[in-house]
């Protein structure tokens, strides 16, 4: 299921050779753009659409403020009247590896010996008949299980608001890959390694001239380890709603609100430990969060509610901050027209389920993220790592690589 990941990335590289002029708006609306024939006209003369009928080809003479937008991370206008994305702050990598379910699993086969009967051996001992009952076996084989606590695939994986993902609406669609390294090793003691790895597909649209969006997002999930602990399986399909109740297009500052709604429409979670079928909750998931730029500094943040439709999930409270640095922007002559190097802060608080012993169980976890937001003309490309610093940990380290193509 890597085959997105490998997709994107040829569009998001070739997006900046063949789409350049795609990025820049029509030219009587936008007389800094490069040169374009309007109807009706040729360069050099005046165009009626323009404010005052000016030529828009003219030379400019824009004031400090003007010349301060155009120089810095937000002078190109989006195809919504905002902010293009190539030039406002990238989102949140993420952090979160999943809900942990006690399971029982088969860890391997044994053969053992098993009586099936009594076979009568007839012999003669010193003239006399001697009847020996002598039994009868045959290899049976009987699996060896164990109690474990793991995620389910189809539950809670990709779900977070800030999962690849922002408080402000994009037009997009976008991939990432996910692998968490040694998942609840303090719990699962002799079990061995496993590992989780996930990829995400989806897209975004925006509306209401680009203040809010809706969007989709499907996850793919396969756990690898010793014998029992290995799955695979589709999650569960999310809906993403976005509005921006501030918008503000020259500073790119943003305040916003949303909600995702994930359906139980994942592979079939399975048992618990003991027997009874594992819940398939719906997922209901309001949150707000903010984007608040100081020129090359920008800061954003998240804090999301999760509550289930049945009382046997849990219900948890996320709260993520994020802060990047240009390190360089605004360079159509490269390939690479920004940089942007990223710390988040990821905080998980469980209002239920934090009982190791359950069924169910979270732990609180307080997670760092640190990466690279790589922007090219359309496309973003972002390698991260994160580590768990609360324990138990619920994984020894995460790698992730998110992919975004603007459109």
């Amino acid at each position: 299921m890597r085959w997105p990941v490998c997709c994107l990335i040829a569009i998001a590289f070739a997006a900046p050779v063949f789409g350049q002029r795609a990025n820049c708006p029509v030219a009587p609306l936008y007389p800094n753009c490069p040169p374009a024939v309007w109807p009706g006209g040729t360069p050099g003369t005046p165009n009626p659409m323009a404010p005052g009928g000016t030529d828009p080809l003219a030379p400019q003479n824009p004031n400090a403020l003007d010349s301060a937008l155009r120089d810095g991370a937000f002078s190109r206008s989006g195809e919504a009247g905002g902010l293009a994305a190539a030039t406002a702050a990238p989102g949140f990598d993420g952090d979160f590896g999943g809900v942990t379910y006690t399971r029982q699993i088969v860890t391997e086969i044994v053969v053992r010996q098993e009586q099936i009967g009594v076979q009568q051996v007839v012999s003669i001992q010193n003239g006399r008949k001697v009847v020996t009952d002598v039994p009868i076996y045959r290899d049976v084989r009987v699996p060896v299980t164990r109690e474990v606590r793991l995620p389910v695939l189809s539950r809670y994986s990709g779900i977070k608001i800030n999962e690849n993902d922002g408080p402000r609406p994009t037009d997009r669609i976008y991939t990432g890959y996910n692998f968490y390294s040694g998942l609840n090793p303090s719990l699962n003691p002799g079990l061995g390694k496993v590992d989780l790895h996930r990829e995400t597909v989806g897209f975004e649209k925006t509306f209401l001239n680009g203040d809010a969006s809706f969007g989709m997002r499907l996850p793919f999930n396969q756990l690898t380890g010793p014998p029992g602990a290995r799955s695979s399986g589709v999650g569960d399909l999310s809906f993403l709603f976005k509005y921006a109740f501030y918008n503000d297009r020259q500073t790119g500052d943003l305040f916003s609100a949303g909600f995702v709604l994930t359906t139980p429409t994942g592979a079939d979670p399975g048992v618990f430990g003991d027997d009874s079928s594992a819940p398939r909750s719906w997922l209901l998931q309001p949150w707000v969060g903010f984007v608040k730029n100081f020129d090359r500094v920008y800061v954003q943040g998240i804090s999301s509610l999760v509550a289930p439709t049945d009382s046997r999930d849990p219900t948890l409270f996320w709260n993520s901050v994020a802060a990047g640095y240009w390190l360089y922007r605004n360079r159509p002559d490269r390939f690479i027209t920004g940089i942007v190097p990223v710390v988040e802060l990821h905080v998980t608080t469980p209002f239920s389920k934090r009982d190791p012993a359950g069924s169910v169980y979270v732990q609180d976890q307080v997670n760092i993220t640190t990466g690279v937001h790589f922007i090219t003309g359309r496309g973003t490309i972002s390698p991260a790592f994160a580590i768990p610093t609360v324990g138990p940990n619920p994984w020894r380290y995460e790698f992730m690589l998110n992919m975004n193509l603007r459109y």
